[in-house]
């Protein structure tokens, strides 16, 4: 099946279950993003204010990684998922690990109609800004504040590729820069911190592009 063009946004959801069903799962480098589970790890974390219990988000999960990743940290972590495949494979895979002190479950979900029972104290985006057609850019920052708590003890977490580069045609990945993370999210929040990765812990995977991650507090 081919990419979509930008402006193909009826067809997004069909295209990734496409993806699951037919195991072309490129994009999976098999475990979580080693900028962030060090970050995690650090004192630079707790500076930041990053939690460690309340409830925490990851749209676009994937096979949950990150998601059991947030549930060894304590938080009760969701991970939301436009696919159904995705999602019930991803669900089996998070349930099933252990050492998890929080709860961890991923479920089916359009980002922007979902409605959660509760709001969130983390999210978490990952190759998920860059997986939309960059018409929906505003909305997801409109959506990053509606599903968060209205609180200063909020965050939200931006591991930002790829940036300046993107050789396809036309994404998934699309090309990003960090000032649309700025112009997107608007007057709601303001970054904490903000650093490079390091050379050796970028994605693997192609497209080639810059990283950064960048945490968030609500204002």
């Amino acid at each position: 099946m081919a990419d979509v063009k930008p402006t193909d946004e009826q067809n997004y959801p069909q295209m990734w279950e496409h993806r699951w069903d037919s195991k072309n799962t490129a994009w999976d480098q098999g475990t979580v993003h080693p900028a962030l589970s060090e970050f995690l790890a650090s004192p630079a974390a707790e500076t930041a204010g990053v939690p460690t219990s309340g409830k925490a988000l990851v749209p676009g999960c994937g096979l949950g990684y990150d998601v059991d990743l947030f549930a060894r940290r304590g938080l009760d972590a969701t991970g939301l998922d436009v696919a159904p495949t995705g999602a019930a494979k991803a669900d089996q895979w998070v349930k099933s690990q252990s050492g998890q002190k929080g709860s961890a479950q991923v479920v089916c979900g359009d980002f922007f109609k979902w409605s959660p029972e509760e709001k969130f104290d983390l999210i978490y985006d990952y190759t998920f800004l860059c997986a939309l057609p960059p018409t929906l850019r505003p909305q997801w920052g409109q959506r990053m504040t509606e599903l968060s708590k209205n609180s200063p003890n909020t965050r939200l977490i931006t591991l930002q590729y790829p940036l300046q580069g993107n050789p396809l045609p036309f994404g998934p990945p699309f090309a990003l820069e960090e000032s649309v993370y700025r112009d997107v999210l608007g007057d709601a929040w303001e970054a904490v911190y903000d650093e490079a990765v390091l050379e050796e812990q970028k994605r693997k995977n192609a497209p080639p592009g810059n990283e950064r991650l960048v945490v968030w507090k609500r204002k």
